[in-house]
């Protein structure tokens, strides 16, 4: 089955990006972050034990779950990542001197992809692309990000030091939004760490509160097959999809992934990843790969793997009347 999670947040969030770099945040949940978040929480509900079985089973394709990052969510209009590349036609419908608003384009209605929607100029609005700007504002804003000042304190010699803490604070009405699918035999157990980790939060400083939300669940039916695939997830590719490597990936970006190890002081093995956006002639598939550090598992007792399970959705694309 394939969800839709309408996330809403009760907190505010501090979704880290950089190492020690407390005074910026993200604004969007990545697919790895939100696996490794539903993971901790099964953890949590099922024990070590039924979770390594769990992490088993989908290493070795018994069992199924994938899951999208999270994107913005205005007034009921769900978000996706710009497909790399894709102009959706407004570049031969915009004057020349306008064409650098379709650059600022980031983000695209999920109605515009799922249905093939014609857009025009009057749709774009600032880094959005939507045919429900009534609903979006004349600049949308989501959300904003505050810095709070904090102090530490010295465990040797108590010596106090000031630094900033960047929280994100959705607007009324806002918030974020990912797929989820997953297999039919494990699906009671994934929507039960969902439950339990609405109430943990995501992202830093979980034990002040930071990072709660509420939920609502949607079955969604998704096209199978399209011209092109829009990624809407972190994806580390298999050996298997990198064959015909330049006629796969058309348009593409990388990134790097690593994180401290949930309850730990060590951090997963770092690992390139091609991001949100990107786009592929054919569907490819990802892989959850192995990360955990040397010497981890005979400490800890069980190994770390980082998502990198491709979330596609297939769309037209291409030029458009």
């Amino acid at each position: 089955m394939t969800y839709r999670i309408d996330l809403r947040f009760t907190a505010p969030v501090h979704l880290g990006f950089m190492d020690a770099a407390y005074e910026v945040s993200e604004s969007l949940i990545h697919s790895d972050t939100i696996f490794s978040a539903l993971v901790c929480s099964h953890a949590l509900l099922y024990g070590r034990e039924e979770t390594n079985k769990l992490l088993e089973a989908l290493v070795s394709g018994r069992t199924h779950l994938l899951v999208s990052s999270a994107f913005h969510r205005i007034n009921g209009v769900r978000f996706l990542p710009r497909p790399k590349g894709e102009t959706f036609g407004l570049d031969r419908k915009l004057d020349v001197s306008r064409l650098k608003t379709i650059k600022k384009i980031k983000f695209v209605d999920e109605e515009i992809i799922l249905h093939d929607l014609r857009v025009d100029e009057k749709d774009i609005c600032g880094q959005y692309l939507s045919k429900k700007v009534e609903l979006l504002g004349s600049h949308p804003q989501p959300f904003v990000i505050l810095e709070r000042a904090r102090v530490s304190v010295g465990r040797l010699n108590s010596s106090s030091n000031l630094f900033y803490f960047a929280e994100v604070h959705f607007a009324q009405n806002c918030g974020l939004w990912f797929y989820l699918s997953v297999d039919e035999s494990i699906e009671k157990r994934i929507f039960a760490a969902l439950k339990l980790l609405s109430e943990e939060g995501f992202g830093g400083d979980r034990t002040y509160g930071l990072g709660s939300f509420e939920y609502e669940v949607s079955r969604v039916e998704l096209p199978k097959e399209g011209e092109k695939y829009l990624l809407t997830s972190i994806c580390v590719p298999s050996e298997e999809d990198l064959k015909n490597f330049s006629e796969t990936f058309l348009s593409y970006e990388l990134t790097t992934r690593t994180g401290y190890i949930y309850g730990t002081d060590k951090r997963s093995k770092k690992v390139w990843a091609l991001t949100e956006g990107s786009v592929f002639s054919r569907p490819i598939s990802g892989s959850l790969l192995d990360v955990t550090p040397e010497g981890f598992e005979a400490n800890y007792g069980y190994r770390v793997y980082r998502f990198g399970k491709a979330f596609l959705l297939p769309f037209k694309g291409g030029d458009r009347g």
